[in-house]
């Protein structure tokens, strides 16, 4: 797959993705009996619409009572997002005396809490059934069963060197095929044949994509068992073994679970002003540092030209993951905000004011434009590498 029909492939799923938390606030309304007058994906001009939904009668510009479905649902031109219009979900919204009976804030606390929550549930939803596609039809590694082709490389040694393989500029993804001119079938072998040179030039043949290149290399020696052997650093591919349902869903709420609890204890640290990049000098590592969308992209894209299907959908089961953790931060316009906001009007019993909404909405969004400029910013000057 071509670098570009990665791009495509990330934005199509993506894009999914968004309509799928949308959709999730539009079920949970419907289910409350809230009014949604739109549904629309993207952002922009109206690419195309239809109604559909509960009549309403409404007055025309032109004075005149029609009779319409009350909701439109369609496509705009810019594919940045989505959005489902939920009557009176914005505290600044003005809702007519006669619709406050279908509003947001006409039903019962816990369904509004339901109708925010839903939106992060369907991420964490999309997460368990790209695992359960990665465990039932991509596979697991099996140790067992090594492939000459490369997964990981070291860029150093354990005495601080330089890798012979990163030196020699050997790639994730590569396949050795064979060491000076021996062609191997098996992993093993070829490592053995490695191992038993250390300190000997020897040419290290691999196929990239089309290309078979052929790279010079001298394994760096190291001891081992009272042994001197020759190691350049690197790392193979297993053949997968596919898990059946029962087993790939248990594993699936595993892994799940386990995620969650890593990008619960990391997100603090990922957003820490030393990772966003606002700390001149400050230079956080691969595993601790956010990336915006547009990086996102990147590596997706870069993962997918690979042939790295597998990671791709790894990668992309995480990125909705952390959306869905991050979409519960108690900042608004989050939906984790709007949460705060309903669990202080529940212990005032009554609403916010209009100015401190007014303030308090203010500092959420100028907190995640300076978040979103700032990872932007520094993805198109230093573009993220995942850390193979």
């Amino acid at each position: 797959m071509s670098f570009g029909l990665g791009v495509a492939a990330f934005v199509v799923l993506l894009l999914f993705a968004i309509f799928f938390h949308e959709l999730g606030h539009y079920l949970t309304a419907r289910w409350s009996g809230i009014k949604i007058s739109q549904f629309f994906i993207g952002f922009g001009p109206t690419l195309w619409s239809r109604r559909g939904g509960r009549l309403e009668v409404v007055e025309t510009p032109d004075g005149e009572l029609v009779e319409r479905p009350e909701t439109e649902y369609g496509i705009k031109a810019l594919p940045l997002g989505g959005y489902v219009k939920v009557l009176g979900m914005s505290p600044f919204e003005d809702v007519p005396p006669e619709e406050h009976p279908r509003s947001f804030q006409a039903v019962s606390y816990w369904k509004r809490a339901v109708v925010l929550l839903a939106g992060s549930v369907t991420h964490f939803i999309t997460a368990s059934v790209v695992i359960m596609l990665i465990l039932t039809v991509v596979g697991l590694p099996d140790p067992d069963r090594p492939t000459l082709r490369v997964s990981s490389l070291a860029t150093e040694l354990e005495d601080g060197t330089q890798a012979p393989a990163f030196k020699a500029g050997i790639e994730p993804g590569d396949r050795i095929v064979a060491v000076d001119g021996n062609r191997f079938e098996d992993w093993d072998a070829m490592r053995d044949y490695i191992r038993d040179r250390p300190g000997q030039r020897l040419t290290v043949t691999v196929v990239r994509g089309e290309r078979e290149l052929q790279l010079p290399i001298t394994p760096a020696p190291t001891t081992e068992e009272g042994r001197e052997i020759g190691v350049i650093g690197v790392s193979p591919e297993f053949e997968s073994a596919r898990l059946g349902p029962l087993a790939a869903a248990r594993l699936t709420g595993q892994v799940l679970w386990r995620s969650l609890g890593l990008f619960v204890q990391a997100t603090p640290r990922a957003l820490s002003p030393r990772n966003l990049g606002l700390i001149p000098g400050a230079d956080p590592s691969p595993e601790e540092r956010p990336i915006s969308i547009y990086g996102a992209g990147r590596i997706a894209a870069d993962l997918a030209a690979r042939g790295r299907i597998a990671m791709f959908m790894e990668f992309f089961a995480n990125i909705n993951i952390f959306i869905g953790l991050f979409n519960l931060l108690p900042l608004p316009p989050l939906d984790g905000g709007h949460l705060l906001l309903l669990g202080i009007e529940r212990l005032r019993r009554k609403p916010l004011g209009q100015r401190a909404l007014g303030r308090v909405m203010a500092v959420g969004f100028a907190l995640l434009l300076l978040v979103g400029v700032s990872l932007l910013f520094r993805d198109i000057l230093s573009p993220a590498q995942l850390p193979f």
